[in-house]
């Protein structure tokens, strides 16, 4: 009995740490939370939506000032090409007012003998008709060149000083576009600088939270270990059989069968899907693996290789685990199905469903657990 018991106490230490390593997994698990990081967290969610959002304007506005840009090239190019298009066509209008300047002036200084020509080569009068005709035509002909140029140099100057009003539009649209691009920058960098910093506060609060949350799971440990050591003293008087060579392979099978379960009503004296107590859940899961159970959790206790309370480490999903009026395993009341992690599944009481719950905390808050079997 000494030696079961030195090895029980040596134990302890093993027992304290594990409990430590399922509260800081636990913790682990899940994000540490409280009302203010949840309220910091709402701040920071709706600072990222504004954050998106700015940044989608921010990219219109670039699509925007990017057409207009372009829009502006191509109405400078059109001017480019007007302008070339108005230079020749006051050159060809040069050249023909020129030329009908010197048809003018040939008329102006040899108009009399150009008369006389007329007059003294015409064969008759109907010839000379003719010629006068001729000469009127030349001259109406000389005229429409020059009108007609200038009126398509008067169309190119209309079409460049449009395109010129256009450029002045697009650059003041430009230029607006700019100034609205350049406010949304600063508005959105100004909130990105925002979030950093709520994030950053988030961080810290979390990991305030976190450092709180495992000074908790310490002192509770602590507190579960104690409880534990007095457990496995009690039976240790007790002189319950434990040698762990005995356990055999575990059964997670029967656990997935348990999980199967989950919110099926409790139902004193139940044993089947339509409703089970606490052993019942355990007999009918071990049941549909071909093992045999007794009916009731304290026969269960007694039907597998028992684990003492001080050895959590040893506990595998499908163990059966036992508690006892004020942790004493003679007076067990109650039986679950570990399912690791420091949790086990149970049928609880009338008005409760089966269910995962933690054995770290009952054994913290309820002292009762005895011990565990492996059948």
């Amino acid at each position: 009995m000494r030696v079961f018991r030195r090895h029980v106490i040596s134990r302890l230490a093993v027992v304290l740490c594990l409990v430590l390593s399922f509260s800081t997994a636990t913790s682990a698990w899940a994000t540490p939370t409280n009302p203010t990081i949840e309220a910091k967290r709402k701040q920071a969610d709706a600072a990222q939506k504004k954050l998106d959002d700015l940044q989608t304007q921010l990219e219109m506005r670039y699509e925007e000032l990017a057409q207009i840009e372009d829009a502006l090239q191509q109405t400078r190019q059109q001017i480019s090409i007007t302008q070339d298009q108005l230079t020749n066509a006051t050159s060809q209008l040069n050249a023909s007012e020129a030329q009908l300047d010197d048809r003018a002036m040939s008329i102006y200084r040899n108009g009399q003998l150009d008369l006389i020509d007329v007059f003294v080569g015409a064969a008759n009068f109907e010839d000379l008709i003719s010629r006068i005709d001729l000469m009127r035509r030349i001259g109406r002909s000389d005229a429409a060149l020059v009108s007609a140029v200038k009126d398509a140099r008067a169309q190119v100057a209309a079409a460049e000083s449009s395109l010129e009003s256009r450029e002045a539009e697009q650059v003041a649209l430009r230029d607006q576009a700019r100034d609205k691009q350049t406010e949304y920058q600063d508005a959105y960098n100004e909130q990105r600088s925002y979030l950093a910093s709520l994030n950053s506060q988030l961080k810290k609060l979390i990991e305030q939270e976190r450092l709180r949350q495992e000074r908790l799971a310490a002192a509770r440990a602590a507190a579960a270990a104690a409880k534990l050591k007095a457990a496995a003293a009690r039976n240790t008087a007790r002189n319950l059989p434990f040698d762990p060579s005995k356990l055999g392979d575990p059964h997670p099978e029967a656990l997935a069968v348990a999980k199967k379960y989950l919110g099926v009503p409790y139902v004193w004296g139940g044993t089947s899907p339509s409703g089970f107590d606490c052993s019942g859940l355990c007999q009918y899961a071990y049941a549909q693996i071909g093992i045999s159970l007794p009916r009731t959790s304290r026969e269960q206790f007694h039907a597998g290789a028992y684990i003492p309370p001080g050895r959590l480490d040893l506990l595998q999903p499908g163990d059966l685990v036992f508690f006892g009026y004020d942790g004493d395993p003679d007076q067990i009341h109650h039986v679950g199905m570990y399912a690791g992690s420091g949790n086990y599944i149970q049928a609880p009481c009338s008005g409760d469903v089966v269910r995962i719950s933690s054995l770290l905390g009952r054994i913290e808050s309820d002292n009762d657990y005895v011990g565990a079997v492996r059948p």
